[in-house]
């Protein structure tokens, strides 16, 4: 398929049977994929607007209408991954009786987070490579990301008769560093070429996630 040309002047109307806001989301979810792939193969650092928007298949100057630059999109499609692992956790836990205690979830939300990381290549180096040293907003997000990984591992553990002592600020501190441990593991897994077992990661960590999610801080 050829590269969309810019619209006519009767961009604000339907054109080839497409309304424009339909066209502008079409050209986004393109534009969006196309970050994915190019940065999660050629490398974000590498990769260009011209060589987006070719991947996409639309003018280059779409791109400006959607995203600042680079950056930009690169955040848009990390945010997008992110959800893309936590919905594979919160399908995976849903799909677990809830008579079944917290290992037991906890076990099948690694196994179906993993599962994805190990089954989409692009979105593993995007995800733990490529956001490395962009810039400080793309550090915010990480953090941020981080921290909403670690209350989603809260919820599944309390919802399934765990109970996390820790509360208020040491809560998010504590549930921050389980995220934190399994997003390195995870990371150093993806750099051996997931050379381990995923059922063996998943064995080895099901006991830290529950066990330092649970853990009682010392008070003084």
């Amino acid at each position: 398929m050829t590269t969309e040309s810019p619209e006519p002047a009767n961009g604000g109307r339907v054109y080839g049977g497409e309304a424009p806001a339909d066209r502008a989301a079409r050209r986004r979810r393109q534009l969006m994929d196309a970050g994915l792939e190019l940065f999660g193969t050629v490398g974000f650092r590498k990769t260009t607007v011209r060589q987006l928007c070719g991947q996409a298949r639309v003018a280059d100057r779409y791109f400006y209408e959607e995203f600042n630059g680079t950056e930009d999109l690169l955040l848009a499609v990390y945010d997008e991954c992110h959800h893309r692992l936590r919905q594979a956790v919160a399908d995976a836990w849903a799909g677990v009786p809830p008579t079944e205690p917290a290992h037991i979830a906890v076990a099948a939300g690694l196994d179906s987070f993993l599962a994805y990381v190990e089954q989409h290549p692009p979105l593993a180096r995007l995800v733990w490579f490529e956001i490395l040293g962009v810039s400080r907003a793309v550090e915010s997000r990480h953090i941020q990301r981080l921290s909403e990984f670690g209350e989603l591992i809260g919820r599944l553990v309390e919802t399934r008769g765990g109970t996390i002592v820790a509360v208020g600020a040491a809560r998010s501190v504590l549930l921050t560093a389980v995220a934190g441990g399994v997003s390195q593991v995870t990371m150093a897994w993806i750099d051996e070429n997931f050379a381990t077992a995923r059922d063996e990661l998943v064995s080895s960590l099901v006991p830290y996630v529950v066990g330092a999610s649970t853990f009682a801080p010392a008070t003084a």
